[in-house]
């Protein structure tokens, strides 16, 4: 698991979604050494089991990729996921920030008022966590005009270039829709960080006991539903809950236990017919 750079843990990367209102853990799951590719995935399965047609995610910037949002888009999953910073450092130079796109005719401004254009191929950028798969593809903007201008770029051979992913109209989407509402985005910590700190500070599941991931996730699911069991106590009251219990729970109990049992119901029961 990468914690941070190069700094490297051995363990799972547990990942889980929450609903906003009751703080109720609704899927789980383990896989990747880190978050980046689990948006869409988690999303989609979040989605799935309340039977919902829309949902809106809220998530930090390790699970910010181009290739995830857009298949939340796709799936009529709103995300407002915290928008990374530009990967390029512009010390001393116009930032990234100050060129502004022009869709209609597929250009930049720089910041000195000139137009950047792309020749319309596609570069590929690569990521070495994904065994030399291509992450995502993108055009290159340049200008005749930056050659040296100390503001604009430090390479005087090749000027200064603006690089804009295949995802850049879905990443704008979203951080627009995040700066747009920045207490609408802090609730994320209000919902996720309740249960995990939950779990980990007053019941000590700060690891687990087992391995493999088909373990891993036994152990887990046995830990977020005690959880959910503990938050429909405050949610509802213990008499109701145990009500509820009771009308939901019982008769697929029943069933359950006479579905072990019927291989020996001529033993138990002999001359009886059962249905089951």
């Amino acid at each position: 698991m990468i914690l941070h750079k190069n700094i490297i843990n051995v363990g799972y990367n547990i990942q889980a979604s929450s609903d906003a209102k009751h703080k109720l853990l609704i899927e789980y799951d383990t896989g990747d050494v880190n978050d980046t590719h689990a948006l869409a995935p988690m999303a989609l399965q979040t989605k799935e089991i309340p039977g919902v047609e829309s949902l809106k995610v809220l998530a930090d910037k390790g699970y910010h990729t181009g290739e995830e949002l857009e298949q939340c888009q796709e799936n009529d999953i709103i995300t407002y996921v915290s928008p990374k910073a530009p990967a390029t450092k512009d010390t001393g130079l116009y930032p990234t920030a100050d060129f502004t796109y022009d869709p209609d005719e597929d250009l930049y401004i720089c910041p000195q008022g000139n137009q950047m254009r792309t020749n319309g191929k596609w570069h590929h950028h690569s990521d070495s966590r994904r065994k030399g798969k291509s992450a995502y593809r993108f055009q290159r903007y340049t200008t005749p005009a930056c050659k040296s201008r100390h503001l604009c770029t430090k390479s005087e051979a090749n000027g200064r270039y603006i690089d804009r992913s295949e995802y850049a109209d879905i990443i704008e989407a979203n951080a627009q829709r995040v700066n747009a509402n920045p207490d609408y985005y802090r609730r994320r910590q209000q919902i996720t960080e309740h249960p995990f700190g939950t779990l980990k500070r007053q019941r000590g599941f700060t690891h687990t006991n087992v391995r493999g991931k088909e373990k891993v996730l036994g152990e887990v699911g046995i830990l977020f539903i005690g959880y959910n069991l503990t938050r429909c106590v405050s949610i509802f009251g213990i008499a109701k809950f145990i009500k509820a219990l009771r009308e939901c729970c019982l008769p697929i109990l029943t069933r359950i236990k006479w579905h072990i049992l019927s291989p020996y119901n001529e033993f138990l029961f002999p001359g009886i017919k059962i249905a089951v």
